[in-house]
């Protein structure tokens, strides 16, 4: 069921293509389980916190020549509201690709390093790391809905301390009426 989810595809060809660009050895032929033209769009997950796993962490360059950390997490299907938890059998997949390697100087990268660090209960107290170490390391994401290539898709705002207390929500105002005097 996972080879027929199309985030699984896309995510499998993003593998090849980066493996090919590393290698310099052409792509091959990839075989796929299902005729994509009967793949439909999982549901989305909803806005909202979530508990995330790290399970990949990678080093590519921006187009502005920038290096960052491309963070997958994984949510557990078992986090996930019940009507979206078929769409994502062995968890939903998000990137987090907002941690800039610090070059000299910029401390705004700096400063985004250590709060992501801290947030996956890392010891900010260094001056070297290692992302080897984030793996299996547990955050809340703050998921919300975002825009790519003009269809709705969920992202991750922000990661968070895995023991954060989520938001509590507010309870609905309860509307009175108050009851109307007459004069005579």
């Amino acid at each position: 069921m996972l080879k027929s989810n199309p985030l699984f595809l896309l995510l499998m060809a993003s593998v090849v293509r980066y493996a090919a660009a590393d290698d310099g050895e052409p792509i091959g032929i990839i075989s796929l389980e299902d005729n994509l033209s009967d793949v439909e769009k999982p549901k989305e997950i909803p806005a909202g916190r979530y508990r995330g796993e790290i399970q990949d962490v990678q080093l590519p360059t921006s187009q502005a020549g920038n290096q960052y950390f491309a963070v997958k997490f994984v949510i557990p299907n078992d986090e996930l509201p019940a009507d979206v938890r078929e769409s994502y059998p062995d968890g939903a997949i998000l990137y987090y690709n907002r941690i800039i390697v610090p070059g000299p100087g910029n401390r705004r990268a700096m400063w985004n390093l250590k709060q992501f660090m801290a947030a996956i209960g890392m010891d900010v107290n260094t001056t070297e790391i290692d992302p080897n170490e984030w793996m299996g390391k547990e955050a809340q994401l703050q998921v919300r809905m975002g825009k790519y290539q003009g269809e709705e898709r969920a992202e991750i705002g922000a990661v968070l301390s895995a023991e954060a207390k989520a938001p509590a929500r507010a309870a609905p105002e309860k509307k009175t009426v108050a009851a109307k005097s007459r004069r005579r």
